[in-house]
């Protein structure tokens, strides 16, 4: 049972505006010192935290998926951290589709092909309100996925769980949980140097051995098995009479999934952005069936990507220009750090309170009485988070004095995540040498600073591995 004794809780009345509809103040004596904790209802000026209070347990049953803001203005459901990051910087802050003549009418409908957690689809609904998507997508997380992001955003997306290809019939493609972006019908060795090239052109550099092992660690992949259709098989039933945009982002299966498409379709479609791989002109013989099919077509390529074989084809019926104008897609309060901020602004005392944490919840806990639940309150400040002080153990100084010259930071904290302080994917291999080196090999696994990246919990996980 929580013990309660040292628990102080009060009602948090005071005018905000709508950015809360109900609040209390905790006090809680955890970890050695008092933590105070304002656990609040998001109101009706914050619609996707609710929703995201509301969604956040329901993602969390499976442990697959996670809640995650990679901007200040941006949520989305994932199953990996560093994919996370990734998905942000190539869709919203890069614009890797709304590019180069390619835009979004009033109430379009898309067609997003390869949908991964649906990132694209967020950035359509978000960018043209009112947008009918409809998102294929064959691995059964990555569906949940998508399903759980358009509710977050309140946007209208069908999700379709299948592979789209030229035949239909039934194929196995590999997953890559950890590297989900690349997973698919056409998985290789290829796979592998193009990460590679990726992973080394975009972060700092990294030893060769540092380099393979991380790239082997992101690649351990899993047979899916699923469906295949072309896409005229996939939408029907769906009444697409025409289709603003289609996106198309497969993993080296774009030509098949072109070659299914029939005359009658092509003449319903406007406008096509698609992910191409240039394995044995793969490019040129894209931009010939896509100007076959009546569009103007324009090549470009993503400054991160110039070391693989990977290109962007956009295409439309209209001219196609090179431009890089990103569509307005942010909201206001559309994340839990938003609307904790804004809170914060809107009531100066808090800081004399000493409040370091906000925790959202779609309704207070009550009791059977219809009282504030103590007990659960309790239990929503997690000791291991309150006591934010330096390193304490032998294990605690060496781990500190990894990251404070990795990560160039004059101090490190317990509470401290490895990414906020600045880590990448690269520095994580880095972070793992340098730990082999001080504690002895296989004291951390791999991807532990994908599974949780504070410090005191890395700490922890090699404290048991040392025994």
């Amino acid at each position: 049972m929580t013990d309660t004794s040292a628990l102080e809780v009060e009602k948090f009345d005071r005018d905000l505006g709508g950015l809360v509809e109900e609040s209390v103040l905790v006090r809680h004596l955890t970890g050695g010192r008092r933590v105070a904790a304002v656990i609040a209802v998001p109101g009706e000026a914050a619609p996707a935290v609710r929703r995201a209070t509301a969604l956040r347990d329901a993602a969390g049953t499976d442990g697959e998926l996670s809640l995650y803001e990679p901007d200040d203005d941006l949520m989305i459901f994932h199953r990996n951290r560093r994919e996370a990051d990734f998905i942000f910087r190539e869709v919203f802050r890069d614009n890797e589709y709304l590019r180069n003549g390619i835009t979004l009418p009033d109430r379009p409908t898309v067609v997003d092909v390869g949908a991964n957690i649906g990132g694209a689809s967020v950035l359509f609904g978000l960018a043209a309100p009112g947008a009918r998507i409809i998102a294929v997508e064959p691995v059964p997380q990555l569906c949940r996925a998508v399903e759980l992001n358009a509710r977050l955003h309140d946007i209208d997306v069908a999700v379709i769980p299948s592979a789209v290809g030229d035949a239909r019939g039934r194929t196995v493609i590999t997953y890559y949980p950890k590297n989900t972006a690349m997973s698919g019908l056409l998985a290789d060795q290829a796979d592998r140097e193009v990460l590679k090239a990726y992973l080394s052109g975009h972060e700092d550099a990294a030893s060769a051995a540092g380099l393979d092992a991380m790239v082997a660690e992101l690649l351990v992949g899993e047979p899916v098995e699923c469906s295949v259709q072309t896409l005229g098989q996939a939408l029907q039933g769906h009444s697409v009479d025409r289709i603003d945009l289609l996106k198309i982002d497969v993993e080296k299966a774009e030509w098949q999934v072109l070659r299914g498409i029939d005359d009658a379709l092509w003449q319903r479609i406007d406008q096509v952005v698609m992910e191409v791989h240039d394995i044995d002109g793969r490019v040129a013989a894209c931009v010939r069936l896509l100007k076959d099919s009546g569009f103007n077509v324009l090549v470009d390529r993503n400054q991160d990507l110039l070391n693989t074989d990977m290109y962007g084809l956009y295409a439309r019926r209209g001219p196609v220009a090179p431009d890089v104008g990103a569509p307005p897609w942010r909201r206001s309060l559309s994340t839990r750090r938003a609307l904790t901020s804004a809170i914060r602004e809107a009531v100066p005392e808090l800081a004399d309170l000493a409040v370091e944490r906000f925790q959202f919840v779609p309704a207070l806990p009550r009791d059977a009485h219809g009282d504030i639940d103590v007990a659960v309150l309790a239990a929503m400040i997690p000791s291991e988070g309150a006591a934010d002080t330096g390193p304490t153990s032998e294990v605690e100084e060496k781990l500190a004095a990894i990251w404070r010259r990795l990560l160039r930071v004059e101090a490190v904290a317990t509470s401290d995540d490895f990414f906020d302080l600045g880590g990448t994917s690269l520095k994580s291999v880095r972070m793992m040498l340098e730990v082999d080196e001080v504690f002895g090999e296989n004291v951390l696994p791999p991807d532990q600073l994908f599974v949780s990246s504070r410090f005191d919990e890395v700490a922890a996980v090699i404290r048991r591995n040392l025994g």
